[in-house]
This record gives structure tokens, C-alpha cells and sequence, in this order.
């Protein structure tokens, strides 16, 4: 199977953009449920450095690491969106969840049986994010957050797309 076709992060000509912020007002109830994704348990800062820490594992095949480092950036980029909507509603982009809680490190796994384990590990996460993406965008009527969440998700899918591949290749 051809992955560059799957993860065609690079080729910014073919990427679909981003909407841009706009329209969206102070909205401190909605920027504090936010924070989960942004720097809570299952975020995108967990995922960003979950990706990483795989990418520079021992065990972890050259096109493997490629993938991941890939996917990474595309999670920065999430993560960067998500900073700059929790601007835009009013809030400090802090590295916490909802609940104040500090991003910490243990919620990187850092130890897997093997490389199918991790796969699967990465797709439930994926499944988790779009979950919670979902969960937002029905906790807001306003139109430009949920064309956002919506994109985001776009990715999260294609994500799970190119881990479920990886895992069925043989």
C-alpha cells in the first residue's frame, strides 16, 4: 500500500484548509471546555508528544517514523488551532484541561508489547478526539467553531485510516 496517498501532509496543494477564525466571541464557558482538547488527558498536546515519543523509539520502522513524525505535525497544527480559538473566546491558552488540571507527561504511554499494540493504542486515541470533537461541537451554535471541529475531525479520521492500514499490512 502506497501511504504517501493516505498522508499527503506535505502537498499543501492538495490539503484542504483550515476555516479561518472569525465571528467568534468571548465565550469563557465554551474556551474551558476546550482546554481537554487542547491540553487535557486525551488532547492534542498528548497526542503531539505520544506521536514523537513513538517516532523515536527503538522499535519503530523507518516509514513508520516518517508516519508518525508526520502525523505530529499535523496534531501541532490542531494544537495551534485550538490555542488561538481559546484566544478568540477569551481565554489563556494554558496547558490544562477543564478542570485546571496541569498537562503532564504521564499521560504519554511510553511502553508497548509491539508495534500492533501501539497502532491499536494510537486509533482508540484518534476515537477519543473525535468523540470529544463532537462533544463540543454540540455544546456550540456558533458556526465557525464547528466548520473548525468539523476539519479537525476530517483529519482525526484519516488518521485512524492510515493507522488501521498500517495495522492490517503484512
Amino acid at each position: 500500500m502506497n501511504f504517501d496517498i493516505l498522508y499527503n501532509n506535505y502537498d499543501e496543494k492538495t490539503k484542504e484548509t483550515y476555516p479561518k477564525i472569525e465571528n467568534v466571541k468571548k465565550d469563557i464557558r465554551f474556551g474551558r471546555m476546550l482546554y481537554d482538547s487542547f491540553a487535557g488527558p486525551d488532547s492534542e498536546l498528548t497526542t503531539i508528544l505520544q506521536y514523537i515519543n513513538e517516532n523515536i523509539s527503538d522499535n519503530t520502522s523507518q516509514e513508520l517514523k516518517h508516519i508518525l513524525l508526520g502525523i505530529a505535525i499535523e496534531e501541532m497544527g490542531h494544537l495551534k488551532i485550538i490555542g488561538e480559538l481559546l484566544v478568540a473566546l477569551g481565554c489563556i491558552p494554558y496547558y490544562m484541561s477543564s478542570r485546571n488540571n496541569k498537562w503532564c507527561s504521564d499521560k504519554v504511554k511510553y511502553n508497548f508489547n509491539c508495534i500492533d499494540d501501539m497502532l491499536k493504542y494510537n486509533i482508540e486515541g484518534e476515537k477519543i478526539a473525535i468523540k470529544e470533537y463532537k462533544r463540543l461541537i454540540e455544546n456550540t451554535k456558533n458556526e465557525c467553531i464547528i466548520n473548525i471541529l468539523k476539519r479537525i475531525i476530517k483529519d482525526e479520521e484519516n488518521h485512524i485510516k492510515i493507522f488501521t492500514a498500517l495495522l492490517t499490512k503484512k
